[in-house]
């Protein structure tokens, strides 16, 4: 396989067209070293995007100076800005939803289900729910804002397929790393942690990466490097405060609407 040759021929194509082209170089890559089918495939889309990050990168760097210049403090404002704007008013309107689900259930359900529910107390009965879908849904949100800089692909972004265990792959000065991205430091449970161990580890270059710097590390492992917070955004150019002061923004918008349909 030449190298450049298929970087060069993936860059025209459409994501559909990328998929196939890596699915058929793939397909002739051994694996039985792997026990997990899942792991088989993702140690071989690993190897192939390895074999062509670097011209891949190039090629994301260059479009993105000619034409969106991401790494520009006001142009990366303005991109983070916009996804987490979309992301309140999609959340507010599943918390709508789930107010009206809630409500409906309260006035009219014979059995309930538990005690919130048997004493009629809404927010109750809403908070537990709510707070686990917002901690599920922002893991995509983070994958969003990474993928503003053109030193990260989100690998089912650009080519259309699914590395188990792998979130975003990263360029630094020296390395493409595979890399989990979670929300916090502590996500992972035990079982979790063993887990993720052996999906980041069938790689050469792999990063464990928590989105903010809070909380203490539930993931430990000495052939894997951790990131959290600063380091990890500083990493692919993307200005932490501003993603800070948005998320700050969009939560505290999301817990207004949370207080009003719970006053309401």
């Amino acid at each position: 396989m030449s190298i450049n040759l298929v970087a060069e021929t993936l860059i025209p194509l459409s994501v559909q067209q990328r998929k196939e082209l890596i699915l058929h170089h793939a397909s002739l890559l051994d694996a039985s070293h792997i026990p997990d089918i899942d792991l088989q495939k993702a140690y071989k889309y690993g190897k192939i995007i390895s074999a062509i990050g670097e011209s891949y990168f190039k090629y994301q760097i260059l479009i993105d100076n000619q034409n969106i210049f991401s790494l520009n403090l006001e142009n990366q404002s303005q991109l983070i800005t916009n996804k987490t704007d979309k992301f309140a008013d999609g959340f507010i309107k599943w918390l709508k939803a789930d107010f009206d689900k809630k409500n409906a259930i309260l006035e009219h359900h014979p059995n309930p289900r538990n005690l919130f529910e048997l004493c009629g107390v809404k927010l109750l009965v809403t908070s537990n729910s709510v707070t686990r879908s917002l901690s599920t849904k922002m893991g995509q949100l983070w994958e969003e804002i990474a993928n503003i800089s053109p030193y990260v692909i989100v690998p089912e972004v650009e080519f259309g397929i699914a590395i188990k265990g792998i979130d975003i792959v990263i360029l630094t000065t020296s390395k493409i790393y595979f890399a989990q991205l979670k929300t916090l430091k502590g996500t992972l449970t035990g079982s979790q942690s063993n887990r993720a161990k052996k999906e980041l580890g069938i790689h050469d270059n792999s990063l464990f990466i928590s989105a903010f710097n809070l909380g203490g590390w539930t993931f430990n492992d000495d052939k894997i490097q951790r990131v959290a917070g600063k380091e990890f955004w500083e990493m692919i150019r993307i200005d932490y405060d501003l993603i800070e002061n948005n998320v700050r923004n969009m939560l505290q918008r999301i817990d207004k609407e949370f207080a009003d349909l719970a006053a309401s």
